[in-house]
């Protein structure tokens, strides 16, 4: 479970671990147990759209006509090693350019307010401070809201206990390599879905004073920011979204508590799938194409990849409805391990179910391994999200991830690709 409060920055950081530390205990916080247009601060910084990866294969060039291409694509099978094997030759590519537009938020500016937790404790009695915690055990808090840094000594928070102002930073270092990671992030992509997949990526560097942090969340979700930061950025065009951000306030030695990353399905901006990354180094990093990579990076725009597949392009999943019995581990109505449809084409697994997908090597019906053995690459075997692309990602498809051009009236829309959220 993720732990969402303000804490000291520890002198040093041991990674993987459960631990409380407590400074401003203003919401609901559990341990974390796993390794409207802006007037902008100053003027946002714009990386071009960036190329795939030079390789073997030849770069296909924008043009708003699909070109037809026979490509021999490769997908894994599992069994005890995940091997490749190919795509019949009649496969048929229509090259897909989803725009994927990614905002680092840097420096992020915000202030708090609020009181302690009415026992002085996050959980009751003898559970204080213990990892094993349950949601009925949690001390509910005062409110706590987020407010402008110069709106801070207002009146209205007077009344509060604590109050608290950070400027949470990402290092150029980090901004590189959050940069780098997207771009290998493209670049494997494109392999591994045989050309078909080219996400056009447009970075965005924006210093923000946000105050939409509401509890338990101190993540940035499409609500609270989509009408006082993105609007002016994002229209139909775009296809997927990660808004970036950090964790740490270096010089007054704060943090905000982990949180990793999070995707949103229909709660879109301007129709455009959304997803938060919160840049730090205690959540997982996994080798890809030899490289190591920030894996929520790679993760959470997959997960909008998966739904939009489902529920804007209309793609068939023959395993959509069904799902695993987690509390039991039991495969229940997903199918069992090396007992899936004959088509691996037919569906495309959650992103999260690595342990469930019944052709990957990692597919566990007995007991849970803790973990995606193989998320990255290891011991020669390809990673868990080359798998899911390369084998269960449609070629033939023009993909459309943004509700807003899909020429259908669907969700909260009023007419066809008409009322909100689309602009």
């Amino acid at each position: 479970m993720k732990a969402y409060m303000l804490i000291n920055l520890p002198k040093a950081r041991k990674p993987m671990q459960c631990f409380w530390v407590v400074v401003f205990m203003f919401i609901f916080a559990v341990s974390s147990c796993t390794s409207r247009a802006p007037t902008s601060i100053s003027t946002p910084t714009i990386t071009k759209t960036l190329s795939p990866t030079q390789t073997s294969k030849p770069i296909s060039t924008s043009t708003s006509i699909a070109t037809k291409t026979k490509t021999k694509a490769a997908t894994a099978t599992a069994t005890t090693s995940a091997t490749h094997t190919e795509l019949p030759e009649e496969s048929i590519i229509f090259p897909s350019r989803p725009v994927f537009q990614v905002f680092i938020i840097n420096p992020l500016r915000t202030c708090l307010a609020g009181n302690d937790f009415a026992s002085g404790n996050v959980c009751f009695g003898k559970k204080c401070g213990d990892c094993d915690c349950k949601w009925e055990d949690f001390d509910p808090p005062a409110p706590m809201v987020g407010i402008a840094p110069d709106r801070i000594d207002a009146p209205e928070y007077d009344g509060y206990d604590y109050k608290a102002c950070v400027e949470i930073t990402l290092l150029p270092e980090e901004i590189d390599a959050i940069k780098n990671d997207m771009a290998l992030v493209k670049a494997q992509v494109y392999e591994w879905s045989g050309g078909a997949l080219d996400l056009q990526l447009r970075i965005t560097e924006i210093p923000h004073e946000y105050t939409g942090f509401v509890a338990p969340d101190f993540v940035i979700g499409p609500f609270e920011i989509d009408d006082e930061l993105l609007n002016p950025y994002v229209g139909v065009d775009t296809d997927f979204i990660y808004v970036v951000s950090g964790v740490y306030d270096r010089a007054q030695g704060k943090q905000l508590q982990i949180a990793c990353g999070g995707s949103y399905g229909e709660m879109s901006i301007h129709g455009a799938g959304f997803a938060n990354i919160q840049y730090n180094d205690v959540c997982n990093s996994i080798m890809i194409d030899q490289q190591m990579v920030y894996e929520p990076l790679m993760h959470e725009w997959i997960h909008n990849l998966d739904w939009a597949l489902y529920n804007i392009n209309l793609v068939p999943d023959h395993y959509q409805f069904d799902s695993p019995d987690w509390a039991k581990w039991q495969h229940a109505s997903w199918p069992a391990c090396g007992k899936g449809a004959d088509d691996p084409l037919s569906w495309f697994p959650s992103i999260d179910f690595c342990e469930w997908d019944p052709d990957w090597i990692d597919c566990n019906n007995v007991a849970s391994a803790g973990r995606c053995i193989h998320a990255g690459e290891l011991n020669g075997q390809i990673s868990w999200y080359e798998h899911v692309i390369s084998a269960h990602y449609p070629r033939d498809l023009q993909f459309v991830g943004n509700s807003c051009r899909d020429g259908r009236q669907n969700f909260s829309e009023t007419d066809v690709d008409q009322g909100w959220p689309c602009p």
